[in-house]
């Protein structure tokens, strides 16, 4: 269970108003838990140009190739959780099992009174939701229809239909987040839109009108009724709102359990505008949340324009801000991204799950570059007849006055990139995160990634996991995970728990002095912390030039910056302050300036968890995985005059 002052540090975080509703939502609980439905009360009628499909003929030889290969895999129990961690499934699955610690927690009880953020024996609630997402069943019935693949259909109806015996609504670990609720309504209404024109020539239009009943009605009343809101109200009701909208534009009728069409458009239009700055930047300050919640949008967005309805000229721009956004902070194909991330990604339109959201980002740059997107969402822009301002751009919207090289600010979201002849360099600028929570935010206030040629070479530490290593968890949160100088003697704002913040911090302010420089300051409650980025002629590296001042004379304090370097980096000394790192055949040079009083080295042998320390060096490049990686931690002595700590990297040619 989390510890007691969790729960009171949640409490302090919601308003009067909040507690309120929460209050209220308990009744409900209480009320769902005992109440039978009945829930075929309503005859369903679906909208049949919603989804709209591509044709068979549509279908690029990439996508056709992709299908056959994960359809082989997924019927052969060898799943990807995440994209990337690879399980052996059960057939049919065991849905209630975390696969990768091998723990089945079957049960039935009422999902209202189990505590998903603590379960037993490592177990992890993101591992078991995650195959609960269906999203393996809608590769199925793609394959089923565009392959016309009798023997996926069956096995989708199958195990559809073994996940509603032991689901049954309102019991177990799959009734316990109206996330996931929304979310499996996204998949079955792109399930069914593809089964449909096969069921009676197939012979199981009987099997798929019980599962109507049996999946929809439940899962439209759960998230409605139990949809996140106050304090949890992030990407969680966006994904919400979507998974009611996208359902109720293919079965209208199912209205009847939760509100009208009309009232969730103005629910969801709300959460787009507050949720999103409006130069497009997630306010959750998690870049992979931002991809995550920009897909519900653009599924909610073609859905309402399928109906017939249009959206306001606000959510419209914000959209396609939404697309420039990660279109330009994501640059580098190997992805670092900052803040909390699990990976996630909605409908399984990509071509490689390892590589979606890179192929998102590539679809939203050149709608060309993703055969397998292109096929979908063009094709269902098309047909819903969307407006011309579609959300997707080229790399010249950024503006007519933009250059390629110029630092280009996000300023409302406190991101600034720079790509420089070989490099790109990501400065964050920002709030902790979303609301008072700030629940998916990391303490990198000042934290600057740099790739240089496409190769990470200073990175953002990663999320790790949310439940399986909470200590971990809380490390790579951690502002001493991350490399913006950090004051040994300060924690503020402090962690209180997973998704839990104490308050939010100050938003560091900037200035661009010339074109080759760009500096930061940041006011912490002791004092301030500084931060200045020069470029060096023709491309050579870059100096960053860091600095704290307090407020109070009497100060003494030191502080600290954490150089950590990519997973396979090799790292060696050449002088006192001067260090040689080799990635793959590519050598650069560290040079930390002599201000510093020390700096010391971790070349990243060994495993996590081994006799050096169980954090330090400890990265996850990507959610649930963890190596180690070499560093430099340089350490200063906090003065009354300003000082320049400076630490330099420089390019070399590839041996």
């Amino acid at each position: 269970m989390p510890k007691l002052d969790w729960y009171f540090h949640r409490l302090k975080a919601m308003t009067p108003g909040e507690v309120l509703l929460r209050a209220c939502k308990k009744i409900r609980e209480k009320s769902d838990a005992l109440r039978d439905r009945d829930w075929a009360s309503i005859r369903l009628v679906a909208n049949p140009d919603y989804p709209a499909l591509p044709t068979r003929e549509d279908l690029p030889v990439e996508v056709t190739k992709s299908l056959t290969a994960d359809t082989e895999e997924i019927l052969a129990g060898r799943w990807k959780a995440f994209g990337h961690v690879d399980l052996k499934v059960d057939d049919p699955p065991l849905w209630h099992c975390d696969y990768l610690a091998g723990k089945d927690l079957k049960n039935h009880r009422n999902a209202f009174k189990l505590n998903h953020r603590s379960l037993p024996e490592g177990a992890d609630i993101k591992l078991i939701w995650e195959i609960n997402r269906w999203q393996q069943l809608t590769r199925l019935a793609m394959t089923a229809y565009y392959l016309q693949d009798e023997a996926a259909a069956r096995k989708c109806i199958v195990w559809l239909e073994d996940w509603v015996k032991n689901n049954p609504p309102f019991k177990g670990w799959n009734w316990t987040s109206a996330l996931e609720t929304g979310y499996r309504l996204v998949q079955f209404v792109w399930i069914d839109a593809l089964f449909s024109e096969m069921a009676e020539e197939w012979n199981y239009d009987a099997e798929l009108e019980t599962l109507r009943y049996e999946i929809l009605p439940p899962h439209v009343f759960y998230t409605w009724r139990h949809r996140s809101f106050g304090s949890s109200a992030n990407n969680h009701l966006i994904g919400e709102l979507t998974g009611l909208i996208a359902a109720l534009v293919r079965w209208p009728n199912l209205a009847v359990w939760c509100t009208s069409l009309d009232e969730l458009q103005g629910f969801w239009e709300t959460e787009v505008l507050k949720q999103f700055a409006t130069d497009g930047g997630n306010r959750e300050q998690a870049l992979n949340y931002h991809l995550f919640s920009f897909e519900f949008c653009i599924i909610a967005w073609t859905a309402i324009h399928a109906k017939g309805t249009v959206t306001t000229a606000r959510v419209e721009k914000t959209l396609g801000k939404m697309a420039e956004f990660l279109v330009s902070v994501q640059r580098e194909e190997e992805r670092w991204d900052y803040g909390d991330g699990d990976d996630a990604t909605v409908l399984p339109f990509w071509t490689e799950t390892e590589k979606a959201a890179w192929e998102w980002r590539e679809w939203l740059a050149d709608s060309r570059r993703s055969p397998a997107l292109g096929m979908w969402w063009n094709h269902i822009r098309r047909h819903s007849q969307l407006p011309a301002q579609v959300p997707t751009i080229d790399m010249v919207s950024l503006g007519p006055n933009h250059r390629e090289d110029d630092w280009n600010v996000f300023s409302n979201s406190g991101i600034a990139i720079k790509r420089s002849h070989d490099w790109f360099l990501r400065f964050d600028l920002s709030p902790l995160g979303y609301g008072k929570m700030a629940a998916h935010g990391h303490l990198d206030a000042l934290h600057i990634s740099i790739w240089r040629r496409g190769q990470a070479v200073v990175i953002d530490p990663g999320t790790g996991s949310y439940y399986g290593d909470l200590e971990l968890r809380d490390w790579l949160a951690s502002r001493a995970a991350h490399n913006g100088p950090c004051l040994t003697n300060l924690d503020h704002p402090r962690r209180q728990g997973t998704f839990l913040w104490s308050d939010q911090h100050s938003v560091p302010a900037w200035r661009q002095s010339d074109e080759n420089s760009f500096a930061a300051e940041w006011f912490v409650p002791v004092g301030t912390i500084y931060r200045k980025l020069v470029e060096l002629d023709d491309g050579a590296g870059w100096r960053v030039e860091d600095d704290f001042l307090p407020n109070d004379h009497e100060f003494n304090g030191e502080f600290t910056v954490r150089w950590q370097f990519a997973p396979g980096t090799t790292l060696s000394r050449l002088e006192d302050r001067r260090f040689r790192i080799e990635r793959e055949g590519t050598v650069y040079f560290v040079e930390a300036s002599a201000d510093w009083e020390s700096v010391l080295t971790d070349h990243g042998e060994g495993e996590p968890g081994d006799e050096k320390g169980p954090y330090e060096g400890v990265v996850s490049p990507s959610f649930r995985v963890v190596k180690k990686a070499p560093f430099l931690l340089l350490t200063a002595q906090a003065g009354h005059k300003p000082c320049v700590f400076s630490t330099t990297f420089l390019a070399s040619a590839a041996k």
